[in-house]
């Protein structure tokens, strides 16, 4: 999916995306700044979170 984003606005979209998730999910992005491997139930969730987040984005600007 990150691929299909213009890579002019590549970067800006995941720092605006991990921003987000801090605010949004601090408990979740607490788990994932930790190290090692991450927890699969968090891995799951995290990656459900981002592919709304970035399906949301690319709608907007009617990204395919």
């Amino acid at each position: 999916m990150i691929k299909r984003i213009p890579f002019f606005v590549r970067k800006h979209a995941i720092t605006r995306t991990v921003k987000r998730i801090t605010l949004e999910y601090p408990e979740l992005y607490a788990v994932a700044q930790q190290e090692g491997q991450l927890p699969e139930k968090e891995a799951q969730e995290l990656r459900q979170i981002l592919t709304d987040i970035f399906q949301e984005k690319m709608n907007k600007h009617k990204i395919k």
